[in-house]
């Protein structure tokens, strides 16, 4: 029997992770974070479920990579779910020591891939296998343009959106959202002519995220788990859209903060923080959640679409990791290396497990030729 340790697990991300992986499989579980009371009070709570004694808490500081590694040793696999900037080489060096794998789900790609990077010669030595860039955003953008490939063929455009709109975010979480956000993003670009290019005019489009969300105004934006894919899949144009947070203020204020990299630190990221979660209580409207969208056009003209959405954000990064994880537990995945979450799982397993999960997935294709523009 596998054991996975999360680290950060009674964070509200790594408990719905803990949740989906006792319904789902039947390992043991390690829930591993600095506070020793929550960690028990989380293992206590899914023990008192279907996980009966499956899972355990135990104290352990990720900055203290000599500690670390001394838990890990019980694991087969360990999630990162706690923010790893300023340390991600001990989270990775601990994994390393204990002879573990690792999948992480942290909006910080340029310092967790540097990391393993700098390590990849004795991760691959080892064969271990290390996933980057797991849940919703990072994450599923780059497994739709695989699933799109994997239903169309030869794809030649394609296109992901995503719109994120709540009524209530944790003010801690937008400030590290805010934090993470300059390290996840590098700036307006999308994929044509050869090349990441800064967008003509812009570079808006028009997407329709379904009912109840209907037709958003999207731009583009640069997400560092898409590099490769063109190359891959000989695609023409590929782009990554945000719709936003669903309200011109909330958006705007968003905006300014980005453009005057308000929020890369420390007091800057909590007044940040204060203003948006203000904008929105005050201007967002249901309905709430997370939504993704693809929009693929193949060689012949075949158009799919695929949304993916979830009222809650933290269920929304949970159950693609957990799907993953799926892959992972049978080996078909389980490859020495440095690894991109969407790049690694077989895309069409991946979404029938997700919606499996309750995260909704609809699919739509069409043979007639499309007007496509990215």
């Amino acid at each position: 029997m596998k054991t996975i340790a999360i680290l950060g697990g009674y964070g509200r991300a790594g408990q719905a992770i803990a949740r989906h992986l006792v319904n789902e499989t039947d390992v043991q579980l390690l829930i591993l974070g600095r506070d020793l009371q929550h960690a028990q009070e989380t293992a206590e709570k899914l023990n008192a479920g279907p996980a009966s004694s499956r899972a355990q808490g135990l104290s352990v500081n990720a900055r203290d990579g000599e500690a670390l590694k001394l838990v890990l040793q019980d694991a087969d696999i360990v999630i990162n779910c706690v923010r790893t900037a300023g340390f991600v080489e001990i989270v990775v060096k601990a994994a390393l020591a204990a002879k573990t794998d690792l999948i992480d789900i942290t909006l910080n790609p340029r310092e967790i891939h540097q990391g393993c990077d700098r390590q990849r010669n004795e991760i691959v030595g080892q064969g271990r296998c290390f996933i980057m860039d797991a849940g919703i955003i990072p994450g599923m953008p780059s497994a739709l343009v695989g699933y799109a490939v994997a239903r169309l063929g030869v794809v030649r455009k394609a296109a992901v959106g995503e719109l994120m709109r709540f009524r209530e975010w944790p003010r801690e979480a937008i400030a590290e959202f805010l934090e993470d956000l300059h390290n996840l993003s590098w700036g307006s670009r999308i994929y044509q002519d050869g090349g990441w290019r800064r967008p003509r005019r812009g570079g808006k489009r028009e997407m329709d995220f379904g009912p109840p969300l209907g037709v958003q105004t999207c731009y583009p934006y640069k997400l560092p788990e898409l590099d490769g894919l063109p190359e891959r899949h000989r695609l023409e144009e590929l782009g990554m859209y945000s719709a936003g947070f669903g309200h011109w203020v909330t958006d705007t204020l968003f905006m300014v903060m980005f453009l005057l990299k308000v929020g890369r630190r420390g007091r800057g990221a909590k007044l940040g923080a204060r203003a948006l979660d203000w904008a929105f209580r005050r201007f967002c409207r249901p309905p709430f959640g997370l939504c993704l969208k693809l929009e693929a056009e193949s060689a012949d003209g075949q158009r799919l679409e695929v949304i993916l959405s979830h009222q809650d954000g933290y269920e929304a990064t949970a159950i693609p990791v957990v799907s993953c994880l799926l892959q992972w537990l049978d080996g078909s995945i389980k490859k020495p290396g440095v690894w991109i979450m969407g790049q690694l799982v077989e895309p069409v397993r991946l979404l029938t497990d997700m919606a499996r999960m309750c995260l909704q997935v609809t699919s739509t294709h069409s043979e007639r030729p499309s007007r496509f523009s990215a």
